[in-house]
């Protein structure tokens, strides 16, 4: 599995950025993506991950993908 370059975490959320190199008529190009998941445990007490939130989970996401974009933002005006 693909390790992502970035995690921005907020309570339960995590908004992960993955470097992805497609190929396009022009040549390789690289696209940044962004996952969002909420972890939550199970009956079992195990770590899962979902990308249902609670309504709880939505302030937190908003933080994390807000993060995120920063990230990118900033990242291409350093390229």
């Amino acid at each position: 599995m693909t390790q992502p370059e970035k995690k921005f975490k907020v309570g339960a959320c995590t908004a992960s950025v993955f470097v992805n190199e497609i190929s396009t008529a022009n040549g390789k190009a690289i696209i940044k993506n962004v996952v969002l998941q909420r972890t939550y445990k199970d009956k079992e007490g195990n770590f899962q991950n979902t990308t249902s939130l609670r309504i709880d989970d939505i302030p937190k996401a908003i933080l994390a993908l807000h993060k995120a974009y920063d990230y990118l933002v900033s990242d291409e005006k350093s390229a």
